[in-house]
């Protein structure tokens, strides 16, 4: 059952890479289009600076589980190198809990943002006026399949 679980869970994780790179190669088409209006029809797109940072932060908070998943995260190797594999294995669970933790609250907190910002109907003040929420839902979706990914690295990790 529990294999199972976290099979879905990579699947989440992967799916958010997926859709990380899908946003990636959107601000690279955006950032394409605008150089390319700019050099031949000395015209802007208006919206490519915005939605390119738009783009951008999907592209980080979806990422961060895949990335956890795949051990890409910034690691302080000089004291696990140190340490026996009995240790290693509680300093990690100590420190995957820290994350889940620190994760959670910012998830919890994110959920209110957006929250928020689609009841006060908070638009970008730029000339496209998008609604703040819909860039915004990147943060907390990405923050719960880390979560998810976090959890799951514990539970292996005691079980191993």
């Amino acid at each position: 059952m529990m294999d199972k679980i976290g099979k879905w869970i990579d699947k989440c994780s992967d799916f958010g890479a997926y859709l990380s790179s899908f946003f990636m190669i959107l601000i690279v088409a955006l950032i394409l289009v605008e150089i390319f209006l700019r050099t031949f029809f000395h015209t802007s797109t208006l919206i490519s600076d915005e939605y390119s940072a738009y783009f951008f932060v999907s592209v980080v908070m979806l990422g961060l589980a895949y990335t956890f998943k795949e051990n890409g995260h910034i690691r302080i190797t000089l004291i696990l190198s140190r340490l026996n594999k009995k240790t290693e294995k509680i300093f990690d669970i100590i420190t995957s809990c820290i994350a889940l933790i620190l994760t959670s609250f910012l998830f919890y907190h994110s959920l209110f943002m957006v929250i928020d910002t689609c009841k006060l109907d908070m638009r970008a003040d730029s000339i496209a006026e998008t609604p703040i929420f819909i860039p915004q839902i990147a943060i907390p979706v990405g923050l719960f399949i880390f979560i998810l990914q976090i959890l799951i690295k514990i539970i292996r990790r005691i079980r191993q």
